[in-house]
């Protein structure tokens, strides 16, 4: 599964050893660790501040100081509780909205046309979305000439189940309830999306900050 590096504005849970300069520990486990106590804890929340140092996290309305040193893993997480059917829901969105040629095939929605990382995409988004269909995917973007690629949601997707050609791209899908400030699609009314690769730091922080938050992850690779 693929986990952005978190972006001022980001969801985060951050694990971190206990430790003088870093927070208390949420179960009151004592801090510094003693011998047979927790060593390690948790903060889940929103990342106000990030830099060589340190993570500012807010939750519950009070920002808590992490040192860099005591951190040993950060996950990145959508900025609400994001339903697996709401992800089926927006990538077909996305779908429909970019034109071109449609297909379904068990389970599988195909676009042919456009341009950028929407372009010439096959999304498993129904519940029957296999390996198994495949070469009818293949066949059909052989059809028109084009060469298929699968973007493939995390959450929807187990690790491995889909056959690819590559080792992929890391993309995150973010929405926003109000029309952003940088280029989005409008899937649905008043609902605007934006698909990013998670190595472009700029336009992550720039989507961020035009309104855009993350809803969920994924992969994009060749098949």
């Amino acid at each position: 599964m693929s986990t952005p590096d978190p972006v001022v504005g980001d969801r985060v849970v951050v694990r971190y050893r206990l430790a003088r300069d870093a927070p208390a520990d949420w179960r009151n486990a004592p801090n510094p660790a003693l011998p047979h106590s927790p060593t390690l804890s948790d903060v889940t929340g929103v990342l106000v501040a990030a830099d060589a140092d340190r993570f500012v996290v807010r939750r519950d309305d009070v920002e808590h100081t992490i040192p860099r040193t005591a951190i040993t893993a950060v996950r990145t997480l959508s900025r609400r509780v994001v339903r697996n059917s709401e992800i089926r829901d927006v990538e077909r969105a996305l779908c429909t909205a970019a034109g071109g040629d449609h297909a379904e095939i068990d389970g599988w929605l195909l676009h042919a046309g456009g341009a950028g990382l929407r372009g010439d995409l096959a999304v498993p988004v129904g519940f029957t979305a296999s390996s198994a269909a495949l070469p009818d995917i293949r066949s059909w973007y052989a059809d028109r000439d084009l060469h298929p690629r699968a973007l493939l949601p995390d959450r929807l997707v187990r690790t491995g189940s889909i056959p690819v050609l590559d080792g992929g791209l890391d993309v995150e899908v973010l929405v926003a309830d109000v029309t952003p400030t940088v280029d989005a699609v409008e899937f649905s009314p008043g609902r605007w999306a934006t698909t990013l690769t998670t190595d472009d730091r700029t336009a992550r922080d720039a989507a961020r900050r035009a309104g855009l938050a993350l809803h969920h992850t994924g992969r994009i690779h060749a098949l």
